[in-house]
């Protein structure tokens, strides 16, 4: 116990360790997070070094955190990687061996992980080469491979739990957390000669953990995992991320793979975080990172520089919703602000399109159509949120019907393609967000009756996971509110149009906490009328 804490604060001094902000929430508007990381400088070494951690001999289940972060109305690297880096990983790294499996618990694990848990990692912008960097090393380095296996046996009684007509969610599994452990505690001993390497599994692992715990619900823990993959990568050398030549530094080659995938969910972590700032959005200004040849190199490149307009526009809505709930009367964004924007967004959209029709960017054909798909949904939900600020309040929103009608068009092509990709109708989990937050932001500020049922026939259609976003949960909320606007389910006739719902009858701000696996929490205001109102929905 004293050689792991005493290796904990050698851990701590080291150079790369920063104090970040914290990131404690302003109101009820979004997730309720942590409140704060204390005075201690957070890095994701000490922070997983932890005494809950430390003692084997502890009940590992102790202690797991059970709070739900509170959702809102939120909805939502350039540079491609080819398929030779995984051989110059493969092949650069030193006299590396295939680790044997212990039993057949864990070759059963991997083998999910492979087959299962990979594949849907980063389901909306699939990448073979990254995927075969997650395999190799958790396939030669301990602590990845522990983490590999807590994630793929998380993921497993997920889909267990939920092909049982969704059971009331158990406490984490604990061979889960066994492996989880056993991963910090390797992590904690592993030798510091080579810094790069050692920075290298340990953002590959910090991003497996972060996956782990979003499965698990614990995303407190998720967003401290990802925070401190952040904070780490922040402080690598920035010559590695903007190198324009191919880098023969197979170590350094992996940093630059697993800070992408990092900066990509902290960037996403916006549409379910009021008060979360991604570092991209802190550090980049659209203007100065556009192409210079009015294309996009490629979709992921143009996927990138969406999220970033994404993550703006949630923190004015965020700002916004923050009014209703607190009282507070604060001015709407200036114009200018919202023009800026607007502009970027449509600027946006023309390199888009121009790179489409050009079709000289690097993506494989088999990508190119569901992510081409996905990245115009996103335009046109962050475009209709930007351009809805007006006098009307809710009312403004059904101005906006035929962008809600693409969109829907545009999801349902979505479904049905993830559902050909997984293969099944069975229920998938992904970190990154892709289409839930579309269709809840369109299940409750779009009232035309039509256009909302067929939001909820997508969303009951599979099971999906998006980071903290649920289907079936967004159903069931986006049924209640659909009861409360339209005059509950007692009515016996269906609204015929969204001129049937009048101002005072619309619900105007709304947030959400996932309590458990069969109940949700909901805190909602109506539009012109004081007073918040709670309910608990059973799912």
């Amino acid at each position: 116990m004293d050689d792991i804490k005493s290796k904990s604060a050698r851990a701590a001094s080291q150079a790369w360790r920063s104090k970040p902000r914290k990131f404690a929430p302003k109101s009820r508007l979004g997730c309720r997070t942590c409140d704060g990381y204390g005075e201690m400088p957070y890095a994701f070494k000490t922070d997983i070094g932890s005494s809950h951690y430390q003692d084997e001999n502890i009940d590992i289940a102790e202690g797991w955190d059970n709070y739900h972060p509170r959702a809102t109305i939120c909805g939502h690297r350039a540079k491609q990687w080819h398929a030779k880096s995984d051989d110059l990983i493969s092949h650069n790294l030193g006299p590396l061996m295939v680790l044997p499996a212990t039993g057949p618990a864990q070759t059963e694990a991997m083998g999910f992980f492979e087959y299962i848990s990979i594949k849907h990692l980063n389901e909306y912008r699939p990448n073979e080469t990254w995927r075969k960097t997650l395999m190799f090393f958790s396939q030669t380095v301990p602590s990845v491979r522990y983490a590999a296996i807590a994630l793929a046996l998380a993921n497993r009684s997920y889909l267990d739990r939920n092909s049982r007509d969704r059971l009331p969610q158990p406490s984490p599994n604990k061979d889960a957390l066994f492996y989880y452990n056993r991963a910090i505690q390797l992590l904690l001993n592993q030798e510091s000669g080579d810094s790069d390497e050692t920075t290298a599994i340990t953002l590959l692992v910090c991003y497996l953990f972060t996956c782990f715990d979003h499965l698990a619900g614990n995303y407190v823990q998720a967003m401290k995992h990802l925070r401190g993959g952040v904070e780490l990568s922040r402080n690598i050398d920035k010559t590695i991320l903007n190198n324009n030549t191919y880098d023969t530094s197979a170590v350094r080659t992996l940093i630059c793979q697993v800070t992408r995938q990092i900066r990509r969910l902290d960037t996403q972590a916006a549409t379910f975080l009021v008060d979360w700032t991604p570092v991209d959005v802190q550090e980049r200004l659209m203007s100065n990172f556009l192409p210079s040849n009015n294309t996009f190199g490629s979709l992921n490149q143009a996927a990138d520089h969406l999220q970033i307009l994404v993550a703006r526009v949630m923190g004015l809505r965020n700002a916004e919703q923050e009014m209703y709930f607190t009282g507070e009367m604060l001015p709407p964004p200036p114009s200018s602000i919202r023009g800026n924007i607007l502009r970027e967004l449509e600027t946006w959209s023309s390199l888009f399109e121009k790179t489409l029709q050009q079709g000289n960017y690097h993506d494989t054909d088999s990508e190119a159509y569901p992510l081409t798909s996905l990245l115009r949904l996103q335009y046109i939900i962050t475009w209709t949120l930007i351009s809805s600020y007006g006098a009307g309040r809710e009312m403004e929103y059904d101005n906006f019907l035929p962008q809600f009608q693409q969109c829907v068009a545009l999801a349902d092509d979505l479904a049905a393609a993830h559902e050909q990709y997984s293969g099944s109708l069975k229920p998938t989990f992904t970190p990154e967000i892709g289409v839930l937050p579309v269709l809840y932001i369109i299940g409750v500020k779009c009232r035309h009756p039509v256009v909302r049922r067929e939001v909820l026939s997508i969303l009951r259609r599979q099971t999906i996971r998006e980071a903290i976003w649920d289907s079936i949960s967004v159903a069931r909320i986006v049924e209640r509110v659909i009861e409360v606007e339209e005059g509950g389910p007692e009515k016996e006739e269906m609204i015929r149009s969204m001129e049937g719902i009048a101002v005072w009858q619309r619900v105007e701000a709304l947030s959400w906490i996932q309590e458990s696996a069969v109940r949700v929490d909901i805190t909602y205001t109506f539009c012109t009328r004081e007073g918040m109102h709670n309910e608990s929905l059973m799912v």
